[in-house]
């Protein structure tokens, strides 16, 4: 039987094509889980002692928030909602009161949730997350408070604080991820 594909050039695909030159890509590979640890102690010891006293009309700067965010971007929902479990615990043993577990736990979860959705390192979407994130964790603070704490009339300085602390934490959200783009792109043009 003659198969008249195999002698028609159109049909086989065309003539041969060249081979292209092979391209170095960069390849995006989330850090190890226990670098991202050390990381997470690390905040957590600056952000309780050296960064304690630092505030701007009375709201702090969370750079673990900061992290958790990045971490649930750049590694995934598993690797973002551990190390918010981790580092919220070690936050409420520090004198957090409760509501930092649930809710460094949600922000790293929902932040991972993200990470199939938009590039890691797209300013936008880490200045969005980060906004939701500090949001989620005043709102847990201000539910534990209010509720479990009966501590009454939280939502008027808890609400004024929040929006300095978002700005706080965009403000180190974007040092931090144009430093990392400037560290990625100088070891990329070394090799």
């Amino acid at each position: 039987m003659h198969d008249p594909a195999s002698s028609s050039l159109r049909l086989r695909g065309g003539p041969a094509r060249a081979r292209r030159a092979p391209v170095d890509a960069e390849v995006s590979v989330p850090p190890r889980f226990s670098a991202l640890l050390v990381l997470g102690l690390v905040a957590l010891l600056l952000q309780s002692t050296l960064l304690h006293g630092v505030t701007l009309r009375g709201a702090h700067v969370s750079i673990v928030t900061v992290l958790v965010v990045w971490t649930g971007l750049r590694c995934g929902v598993v690797a973002g909602g551990w190390i918010g479990l981790i580092l919220g615990v070690l936050e409420d043993a520090l004198g957090g009161g409760g509501a930092n577990t649930i809710a460094a736990t949600l922000v790293g979860f929902g932040s991972g949730m993200l990470a199939n959705r938009f590039f890691s390192d797209s300013l936008p979407v880490f200045l969005g997350a980060l906004t939701v994130a500090t949001a989620i964790r005043y709102a847990a603070y201000y539910i534990f408070f209010e509720f479990i704490d009966a501590e009454r009339g939280l939502f008027i300085p808890l609400s004024h604080e929040f929006v300095w602390s978002v700005l706080l934490n965009a403000i180190v959200g974007t040092v931090v991820l144009l430093a990392l783009r400037a560290y990625s792109h100088r070891s990329t043009s070394l090799r």
